[in-house]
């Protein structure tokens, strides 16, 4: 297996400088406990490499430990306390796993979001996926009223010059299709071997129109869908202006959980988001079990645009991303004019 190390290294130092004083060290182990990479963190409280060895010898038998409890072998995260230090291990797909070394008295919940998309990161580049080792500032909750003024006022200034930069989240129950969706509309593929997001992805594609001057920027964050991700998506859904709410045709729980669930979840973390609704999966006809009369009555009851996809062949894909991005051009001429 060929692993792009340099990569490995430049992620290992973005999620240090992410950490900051809370990091005593990161290593990137194989499932038997061999280190792959690893580095020394900020913190006063530094690990030799003798320690680190240590560490590196204290994994197997904890994520043995660990995956005991699950019978499909794979844990997702876990942490494990000794009496100097605080353990995270994350899953970084098949082959990885992510260690985060914390001081004993350490909090996790501020850890886990960036440990879940440095995990992702690594995951990729594993599987020799694109991806950049930059890993974004994550907006902490007191902090976002005061950015979305400086942002508002920011896109008020500049709203003359025709570009748009925005944030944008897809939300929805894990394997709608989320991660396939950005796949076919940033790189134009589709991938049958499908692979779990961790925490989330981050790629961004810019989005034109033939005979208009503005384009968008969309900055996109693929959610992971999954329930044991809930407590640290809000960090990931904090500011964005924009978003799509994603459910499977096939899978009535799906459609069902985008107004029980997602739409409330999302709308907590940013209140002037900009969304639109969309079924993925409509190539599967034969499976379908959600009505386009169905997703439409949903839209409508949440005050949103309704379009229907497929990753899988590139249908309405690119028109679902074009949809959203008028949609937020026109939000913020409206504003402009006001």
């Amino acid at each position: 297996m060929s692993v792009d190390t340099k990569k490995l290294t430049a992620l290992l130092q973005w999620y240090k400088q992410s950490l900051g004083n809370e990091l005593i060290a990161a290593l990137v182990v194989n499932r038997d406990g061999l280190v792959m990479d690893s580095l020394i963190g900020s913190s006063e409280k530094s690990l030799n490499e003798e320690i680190i060895s240590g560490v590196s010898g204290l994994v197997e038998p904890v994520l043995t430990r660990i995956t005991e409890e699950f019978s499909s072998g794979s844990f997702g995260t876990g942490t494990f306390d000794t009496e100097d230090y605080r353990f995270i291990f994350c899953e970084a797909g098949p082959e990885a796993i992510l260690v985060t070394v914390l001081d004993a008295i350490a909090g996790v919940d501020p850890v886990f979001p960036y440990a879940y998309l440095a995990s992702e990161k690594i995951a990729r580049i594993f599987d020799g996926r694109t991806v950049s080792p930059v890993i974004p500032k994550l907006v902490s909750e007191q902090d976002i009223k005061q950015i979305q003024r400086k942002v508002d006022k920011l896109q008020k200034i500049n709203i003359k010059s025709g570009e748009y930069a925005f944030k944008l989240i897809l939300g929805g129950d894990g394997a709608v299709g989320k991660t396939s969706m950005v796949h076919r509309y940033v790189e134009n593929n589709f991938a049958t071997d499908y692979k779990s997001t961790i925490g989330t992805s981050i790629m961004k594609k810019n989005c034109s129109f033939e005979g208009l001057e503005s384009s968008v920027r969309f900055v996109i964050w693929d959610l992971a869908g999954q329930a044991q991700f809930k407590r640290v998506r809000q960090s990931y859904l904090a500011n964005a202006e924009t978003g799509i709410l994603v459910y499977d045709v096939t899978n009535r729980i799906s459609f069902e959980n985008v107004n029980k669930n997602w739409h409330s979840e999302i709308k907590k973390a940013s209140p002037n988001i900009s969304l639109i609704l969309v079924g993925n999966k409509i190539d599967l006809e034969n499976d379908r079990v959600v009505s386009t009369e169905e997703g439409e009555s949903l839209a409508q009851e949440l005050k949103l645009s309704y379009i229907e996809t497929s990753a899988k062949t590139g249908e309405n894909i690119n028109d679902a991303f074009k949809m959203l991005a008028l949609q937020i051009i026109k939000k913020f001429i409206v504003m402009e004019d006001v």
